[in-house]
């Protein structure tokens, strides 16, 4: 049984009770053996007690009957001795994983496009493995890890491992590698100069205790309900066995100096960063379903299945099922594009998805054997306009914190106009807020002001003091000089912030409001807003979605100065603790609390209202003018129509709440 965890809501524990059997596979190739019942679950051992003496044996005894099936390629290495059992190579209480849709077959080769070094995170969304994983419904569920639960105050939370879990090269994995991580690594200031911010609460380090082999906690000084958030994304663990030869600390120094020779490397810390797990480095133990076997710069990269997956299937088949990656590398995303037409990727989304390519993707579906297949919409507001908040007019800086002011210059905007002139009519208008696909979205969030009504914005401009024109008919302060608005545009083709840009600035001229653009690249861009030097400003904002909660975002809080471009001064008072930045008024002091409240609740349900208000504010306020979403035909996969347990609609962005594990090819 699973292990049961006694702190009322504070508790989640895998649910590792196997599921009815799964329906028979369908098409050729290798089928997993398919038990009428799953799987006993591992028990614990009985206690010890005096054996009898055993008679003489006259023949050789049976080999127990497995409770777990594995692929072929690995039953061959257990019968040459390369290879334990499979049940000894699974921990106590592997994860089981419900079909999609039918119990697959080994074998296959899953054929992948990229462009080097610069899509190393392509599998890193699809393939690593975290301590929790978000599921089809936006809710983080024990993955690596076998449960948790926090402590009643909030201040620890105390996580289990999966007894008997193994390395790819067969190595235990156990807190020692928790251990390792968080001493060796984490505390190593040479290795992690700036501590990672999901281990700090107010701005402390947690602490790390290891309870035993299998059991460990982190506690900090405040309660820290919100670690849950990023249980989905932390691998808080590496391979202390292998690294510690490239660790100064524990390898011999003319060794380790040989080795950096040998590898070209003047610091130790870089040659020991090039062989972490999570590198992809060839010849690094991982936890990943398939383990590279060569670099990403070489031709067609090989990935090759871990037998010590922990995974299994309800049929008690050791998981992965597809037998290998094969990674062709290409040089741009051109090449990309029309390999994919072509019919020559399985499971691709990097440097294909957006609107451009939709339309040739989904007319080639037939021709190249493939179907296309959508993601969940991430939310990410195009062509969002923010203002600066601590701008040194001081006419200005009171002009934006007039909520009417704002209201006024959205109901300017002709966002259906913008939507189907420069995005086709795909992209729908909306005000910036969280994903639509996820558990804190309301309609009322995304219409908040939206409406095109150029005379009521007129009558909200006259009400704040706009009510004098020059002989252009543009607008006076009430200096006497035109109201004119400098907008610095993020240069994005990608996303045509600029033709956005242009179309918004007319509808703004059309109600008396003289507004120039100013396109600038990503770095002036930031250094602009960060320095407080502009009017206005335009790029995207994305407030958070069903595998990249608000929490982890952090930006519709305004807590966090770098991420939070709509109001950096504000963001860097409150995390300045004052010393810097200028102090905000009531209402964003209202949505830092809410995220004081949301860091310290350890109630999912609780938490996710409180993210709500967070939305209700943003709402209400109107601190920035969303123009359109993003389109729900920007994000999406292109799959063989042979590969099997693909769901009709791939949940999370970027394959995140699902298990590319019990992808299988079908004959």
């Amino acid at each position: 049984m699973a292990r049961l965890l006694t702190r009322r809501k504070f508790v989640y524990v895998s649910g590792i009770a196997v599921a009815a059997t799964a329906a028979t596979a369908c098409g050729g190739g290798t089928t997993p053996t398919e038990p009428t019942a799953a799987p006993a679950e591992p028990t614990a051992a009985p206690a010890a007690t005096a054996a009898p003496a055993a008679p003489a044996a006259t023949t050789a005894p049976a080999a127990p009957e497995s409770k777990y099936s594995e692929a072929p390629e690995l039953a061959e290495k257990v019968a040459a001795g390369e290879l334990p059992p499979v049940d000894e190579r699974l921990p106590l209480e592997p994860l089981v994983l419900n079909p999609v849709h039918e119990v697959g077959q080994y074998g296959g080769v899953w054929r992948q496009l990229h462009m080097g070094t610069t899509d190393l995170a392509q599998n890193s969304y699809k393939t690593y493995e975290f301590l929790g994983k978000f599921n089809p419904d936006g809710v983080i569920e024990p993955n690596v890890a076998k449960g948790w639960e926090f402590s009643e105050d909030g201040t620890s939370i105390t996580i289990y491992l999966r007894e008997g879990m193994k390395w790819s090269d067969g190595a235990p994995f156990t807190t020692a590698d928790v251990a390792f991580w968080w001493n060796d690594i984490v505390l190593n200031d040479e290795l992690t100069p700036a501590k990672p911010a999901f281990l700090k609460r107010g701005g402390e380090l947690g602490t790390l205790e290891i309870v035993d082999d299998y059991t460990f906690s982190v506690t900090w000084g405040e309660p820290y309900g919100a670690f849950y958030d990023y249980l989905s994304t932390a691998r808080m663990w590496q391979p202390g066995h292998h690294l510690k030869q490239f660790h100064i600390d524990y390898a011999d120094e003319g060794e380790l100096n040989a080795l950096m020779n040998e590898e070209g490397y003047d610091l130790w810390t870089d040659l020991f960063s090039a062989q972490t797990a999570g590198s992809n480095n060839p010849g690094t133990p991982d936890l990943m379903p398939w383990i590279p076997t060569n670099f990403v710069d070489a031709p067609l990269q090989i990935w090759e299945r871990n037998p010590y997956y922990y995974k299994v299937d309800t049929a008690g088949n050791q998981l992965p099922y597809i037998d290998r990656l094969e990674r062709t590398l290409l040089t741009d995303a051109e090449a990309i594009l029309l390999k994919a037409v072509a019919g020559d990727a399985d499971f691709e989304s990097r440097r294909l998805e957006n609107v451009q390519n939709y339309p040739v993707l989904k007319e080639n579906e037939e021709q190249g054997g493939y179907r296309v297949i959508m993601e969940d919409n991430a939310g990410s507001n195009i062509g969002t306009t923010f203002w600066n908040y601590a701008h040194q007019d001081e006419y200005l800086r009171e002009l934006f914190l007039n909520k009417d002011f704002r209201i006024g210059m959205s109901h300017a905007v002709n966002r259906q106009e913008i939507a189907d002139i420069v995005h086709k009519g795909l992209t729908p208008p909306s005000q910036a807020s969280v994903a639509q696909a996820s558990v804190w979205w309301e309609e009322k969030y995304s219409n908040a002001y939206l409406e095109y009504n150029p005379d009521l914005a007129n009558e909200l401009l006259d009400s704040v003091g706009l009510d004098q024109l020059d002989g252009e008919g543009f607008r006076l302060r009430p200096d006497g000089q035109r109201l004119s608005l400098v907008v610095t545009v993020f240069d994005e083709a990608r996303t045509s912030q600029i033709e956005m840009a242009e179309l918004a600035k007319d509808h703004w001229r059309a109600v008396g409001l003289d507004i120039v653009n100013n396109p600038v690249d990503r770095q002036l861009w930031i250094a602009q807003t960060q320095a407080l030097e502009h009017d206005m400003s335009q790029y995207i904002m994305g407030m958070g979605h069903k595998t990249q909660t608000p929490i982890q975002q952090q930006v519709m809080f305004c807590v966090q100065a770098s991420s939070t471009h709509w109001a950096f001064a504000w963001a860097l008072w409150y995390q300045t603790d004052g010393a810097e930045g200028i102090e905000p008024p009531a209402e964003i002091k209202d949505l830092q609390a809410i995220y004081e409240q949301c860091m310290a609740e350890t109630d999912l349900e609780a938490r996710n209202a409180l993210i709500k208000q967070a939305c209700e504010n943003h709402a209400e306020n109107l601190w920035m003018i969303g123009i359109v979403n993003e389109s729900d035909y920007s994000r999406f996969m292109v799959v063989n129509n042979k590969l099997g347990n693909v769901p009709d609609h791939i949940p999370g962005s970027n394959a995140l709440a699902f298990n590319v594990s019990q992808m299988y090819f079908k004959e």
